[in-house]
Formats: C-alpha cells, sequence, structure tokens
C-alpha cells in the first residue's frame, strides 16, 4: 500500500520528534518500492484518516490498537512503522526496542530507504542478544504481515468466495440475480461479482509470482492448488529470514 501526501506529512511529524532523518529526505518515503499488497478502498482510506488523527491528538493506545489490527494485517507498510515507533518511544505501549526493531524491518521489507534507516539506526543500538531476539520476532512476524503472507492470505479468501458462489468448479455460471458487493455497497449482478473477484484472484496471483520470484507458479484461478501454494510462500519466508 502506497504512502498518500497526508501520511507523509504524518511520517514527517513522528519522524521528527524522534530525530531519525532528515527533512529533505523524508518525500522519498512515498515512493515506497515493490507491489503495493491491496489496493486502499474507501473504508481502508478512512481508517488511515482516523488513526492518523488520534495519534497527532495523542490517542496513542488507540492508534496502535488500529495500527495492529485493522491495518497492519492488510500490508500497510506505514502502519507497520508506526507500530515500531511506538514501540520505540513508548507510546501507548510499554517501550520496546526489540520489537519495535523487528516491525521497522517489517515496515522497510520493501525496500523503502527512509524505514530501512530507522531500522539500520535502531539496530546500532541494541545489543547483540537483543538483536537476535529482535531476528527471531521478525521471523514470526513475516508469517502473518509481509506481503507475501498477505497475498496468500487475499488468494485464499477469494477463492474461497469463488468456490461459494458456483460449487467446486470455479468456471461454472453463478446465477444471474442482484446482490450488493460487500466492497463497494452497491447492487450488481452475481455474475459481475463473481467475475471482479475472479480477476482480483488472478491479479493476486500474477503479483505472488512475481513477488516471491515462482517462475513456475500457477496463475489460472481454475488450477490453482492452495496446499502448494502455502508450501511455496512458507518456504520462501523461511529462506528469506
Amino acid at each position: 500500500m502506497q504512502i498518500n501526501a497526508s501520511r507523509l506529512n504524518k511520517a514527517l511529524f513522528a519522524l521528527l520528534v524522534c530525530g531519525s532523518m532528515l527533512v529533505s529526505d523524508i518525500v522519498l518515503a512515498q515512493r515506497g518500492s515493490g507491489i503495493s499488497v491491496n489496493r486502499p478502498d474507501s473504508r481502508t482510506l478512512a481508517m488511515q484518516r482516523k488513526v492518523d488523527g488520534l495519534f497527532v491528538a495523542g490517542e496513542y493506545e488507540r492508534a496502535f490498537f488500529i495500527y495492529r489490527n485493522e491495518l497492519a494485517v492488510i500490508g500497510d507498510k506505514y502502519a507497520q512503522y508506526m507500530i515500531g515507533y511506538l514501540y520505540h518511544m513508548g507510546l501507548g505501549v510499554p517501550e520496546n526496542h526489540v520489537a519495535a526493531s523487528a516491525w521497522y524491518q517489517l515496515a522497510a521489507e520493501r525496500g523503502t530507504r527512509e524505514f530501512a534507516e530507522v531500522r539500520d539506526q535502531l539496530t546500532r543500538s541494541l545489543t547483540s542478544e537483543q538483536i537476535r531476539d529482535s531476528d527471531e520476532l521478525y521471523g514470526e512476524l513475516r508469517m502473518e504481515f509481509s506481503d507475501l503472507a498477505i497475498l496468500l492470505a487475499t488468494i485464499k479468501r477469494d477463492h474461497g468466495r469463488l468456490r461459494q458462489m458456483t460449487g467446486s468448479r470455479l468456471g461454472s455460471e453463478a446465477s444471474q440475480v442482484s446482490i450488493v458487493d460487500p466492497r463497494s455497497g452497491r447492487m450488481t449482478s452475481s455474475i459481475s461479482y463473481r467475475d471482479s473477484i475472479r480477476d482480483q484472484l488472478e491479479d493476486s496471483l500474477i503479483r505472488l509470482k512475481q513477488l516471491g520470484e515462482f517462475k513456475d507458479l500457477e496463475t489460472n484461478p481454475e488450477k490453482i492448488n492452495l496446499g502448494e501454494l502455502e508450501r511455496k510462500v512458507e518456504e520462501r519466508l523461511r529462506i528469506s529470514e
């Protein structure tokens, strides 16, 4: 998920407080790097605005809850960085530099230079034991919050939705009735909704293949093997630790 302008200003404020990078450098954070896991919908954008407002107002415990449980789980790298920052500064949670370092590592997995600089600066202040503990925690976080893990969860969710609509064969016809699209709240035909899920599933498979460098990964939604996908992703995440 890319960092938009309003959130970039928020990042600037936070980073200035902890004194971890130059003002002239933070503007580059909006570029991110690599693939955006899920495209933000209106609910996500509203949640981002809400949590940034809570942080500015000093309501750190509530902000931490939303960053951790609403945004980090969908691949919002800024939210993952902010969890690290809150741990780093002891805002809303007990100060914990090991946890901060692990979350900073997660935020920097796309190679965003600014997040990587914060991670490296904190790492230099840790003992060898703390670094070991941070790396262990990071390995656990990757299994749930990394781009690969989130893409896999998205694929499994959409695959399940298709099966519910069409039965055991993903290519069979859905009934031509109008339903409410839960993502947009608008009325649509069940066939259009099914097709949109299928397109989204295929797009996620293509991105997973690219991100994980899985050269032989099947991207046809009708032919995917979820067990094989899970094995590939878990193996890749463990290799990357």
